[in-house]
Parts: C-alpha cells; structure tokens; sequence
C-alpha cells in the first residue's frame, strides 16, 4: 500500500575512548525495513569488529531506523572509513571524515554513555528474547511429556 521512502536522515557518530575508537552509523526513518549496511576502508570492506543492530520501527508507523557500529584502534584515527548503506530507493556512502552536508555529518558523542547505552539495550534485548525462546521450548517439551505420559496411562 505505501511506497518506499528512502532514509531521512544519516549521520555518523564518533567517540573516542581509551585505545578505540567506535563509530555509530545511525540511519533513520525509511521504508520498507529491508536495509544493508557495510562498513569500508578505502581499500575493501571491513568484516572485523562490527556489530550490526536489529532494525527497528520508530514511533512513526511505517519509518524504520537502523545503526550499525565499527570499533577500530585508536592509531587508525586519520584512516577514512565509510558507512555505506543500500535502500531500495537509495544508495549512499557517509565518510568519517572529511566535508559533510547537514543530514550526512560526523558529531561527537556528547558523553560516553551514549554508544554504550544503545549497545547495552541491545545486548539486553538479545539475552531477554534467548531467555524468553529457552522457556518456550522448555513449556512446550514439559507439555509434550505431559500429553504422552497421559495417553500412556489412558489405553494401559
């Protein structure tokens, strides 16, 4: 029913801390949710370190949003990086450095707990859906004996 949108904003963001740096690439309000996100350096794409998060519906009905997160070492800080994402209505790639417009820009994480927060939610979200999947399966196999045991007994 409703056509495709592409992402509204991206943007990426930067903290350093101790001896990494971690970038978050935030892209927002598009659809359909069907998304990829790849990180690159200016030679290939980079598979190590990356966390990919889930993509989720913003409090708009319809408009999705992902992030996506690279951490390098810190002695890598003047290497470029790229966040390249493909959308079924667009394409682009957002530097960490260099000249950026107003939607595909690079900000400073405010205070540190902003990266960690989003990560920790995530991580949180994983463990309660595999805890919440493991008591499923458990009922249902606790059911499935019940039902044999029974049966067992009714035609004894």
């Amino acid at each position: 029913e409703k056509g495709s949108s592409p992402p509204a904003n991206s943007e990426i963001l930067k903290k350093k801390h101790e001896n990494q740096i971690m970038y978050v690439c935030l892209i927002e309000k598009f659809y359909p949710e069907v998304i990829r996100v790849t990180w690159t350096d200016d030679e290939k794409e980079v598979t190590d370190n990356i966390i990919k998060g889930d993509t989720w519906q913003s409090t708009k009905e319809d408009e999705y949003s992902v992030a996506s997160w690279l951490t390098v070492p810190a002695e890598n800080e003047d290497k470029k990086y790229y966040c390249k994402y493909e959308h079924e209505e667009e394409k682009a790639s957002l530097p960490t450095q260099g000249i950026y417009s107003t939607l595909n820009s690079v900000k400073t994480a405010p205070q540190e707990e902003d990266c960690k927060t989003v990560i920790n939610r995530g991580n949180l979200m994983y463990q309660l859906m595999h805890r919440t999947a493991y008591l499923v399966y458990i009922i249902l196999l606790l059911k499935s004996s019940m039902y044999y045991l029974i049966i067992l007994f009714i035609y004894r």
